[in-house]
């Protein structure tokens, strides 16, 4: 980055390799380091191997890779603000903006640019009031390699950055999570105002050998599932599987929903409630779950003994609320694109969305009828429609 007076800073050396398309609507920590206190003018991103995968207009799950590498200087508009506190650095890469389409609307070709790109940083906030871009870490998954009394290192997953967390009496442990070298967590977090991380609920997988695989359903088949890889770790899953297609076997699997931070009070008593039904005979092609199993991943399968039911963001217009809408509780229609990848694989353009009191409209001061919104959440399917619980509402 380059201040508005003096020379350029590094800020990161190395390389992280990132998938996007699970932090739609929600961020990961890229790194943890110390920047001077200041205004910057601008930053230098450099780009190699870009990699894309898309559902075309016949369904079919195609990957594009083009070998290429290039350097993106992104000019600050207003100029990024670091202060003498805690900041978080937020880089936003608008992947709809750094695509080519053709008349059919499949994907020709990558181009990044410097309009790709949004640069914000805002202090760190109050702890019980964070959200995914002031401190907040959502559903923080990898791998604890060392751990110091109450404190453990996570190193992530695809990137390999390494996080140190804090426990204390108040943090939950769930399904046999505990504090122990070589195991498989995900976390839910925050950030200190001394910039530390804090872990305020840990998950554990529940067998050490075998691994945790994320990704967008395309096909449901009896008791077997197909879905695109988008995030995983653990024995057999590598770099190499982020984008292909994975078929795994649900037989014996438990069904679980990944509640996270939603707002669920209210609701029924997920999952049982007739409109958040999530089990072997509501499963459906257009959702994104978690599957985990108690053996490596083979090549393109996976057994699953526990399959639960992930967050993700959809993209459409909002109809059926009264009029302008500043909080929950509510409830409206996204209608989404019938070209996108939910509409296709799932057969269905319109979710029935649910807007909490505990819902964070992001960046927007009210939503109303004919606004287009991305909206992130658990999205389940009662038998005839789908319905979402929103976790964020943004644009």
């Amino acid at each position: 980055m380059t201040p508005t007076s003096g020379s350029t800073v590094t800020v990161l050396s190395g390389t992280r390799r990132l998938e996007l398309a699970h932090l739609s609507g929600t961020n990961e920590p890229l790194t943890l380091l110390d920047i001077a206190q200041g205004t910057y003018s601008s930053g230098s991103i450099a780009v190699s191997n870009p990699e894309v995968t898309f559902v075309n207009s016949l369904g079919t799950i195609v990957k594009l890779q083009p070998a290429s590498s290039q350097t993106i200087v992104v000019n600050f508009n207003p100029a990024l603000s670091v202060g003498s506190g805690s900041t978080v650095v937020s880089i936003d890469l608008n992947v709809g903006n750094s695509l080519t389409f053709d008349a059919q609307g499949n994907v020709t070709a990558i181009n990044l640019s410097p309009s790709s790109f949004t640069f914000g940083s805002a202090p760190v906030a109050a702890e019980d009031k964070q959200g995914h871009d002031d401190g907040e870490l959502e559903d923080t998954t990898g791998i604890i390699t060392a751990v110091n009394g109450s404190s453990f290192t996570l190193t992530l997953d695809q990137s390999g950055q390494s996080l140190t967390f804090s426990t204390d009496a108040n943090t939950e442990f769930d399904d046999g999570a505990s504090l122990a070298t070589n195991t498989i967590v995900t976390v839910e977090g925050v950030t200190k105002a001394d910039g530390s991380l804090y872990a305020k609920e840990i998950e554990g997988i529940e067998d050490t050998e075998g691994a945790e695989i994320e990704g967008l359903i395309t096909q449901v088949n009896g008791t077997q599932i197909t879905f695109v890889d988008d995030h995983g770790i653990g024995n057999g899953m590598d770099d190499s599987k982020l984008g292909e297609t994975i078929t795994a076997d649900l037989s014996s699997a438990k069904y679980r929903v990944k509640k996270g931070n939603i707002d669920t009070i209210g609701l029924g008593g997920l999952p049982s409630s007739p409109n958040f039904p999530f089990d072997a005979t509501t499963i459906h092609a257009g959702q994104r779950v978690e599957v985990e199993s108690e053996s490596p991943m083979d090549v393109s399968s996976i057994s699953g003994h526990k399959v639960q039911l992930q967050q993700q963001a959809l993209v459409g217009t909002v109809s059926g609320l009264s009029g302008a809408t500043t909080a929950g509780p509510t409830s409206f229609t996204l209608t989404v694109a019938n070209d996108s990848a939910f509409a296709i694989l799932s057969g269905k353009t319109e979710i029935h969305v649910f807007w909490q009191p505990g819902t964070d409209l992001h960046k927007l001061s009210s939503v109303n009828n004919g606004d287009t919104v991305r909206v992130r959440g658990l999205v389940f399917f009662t038998g005839t429609q789908f319905t979402m619980i929103a976790r964020r509402i943004d644009q």
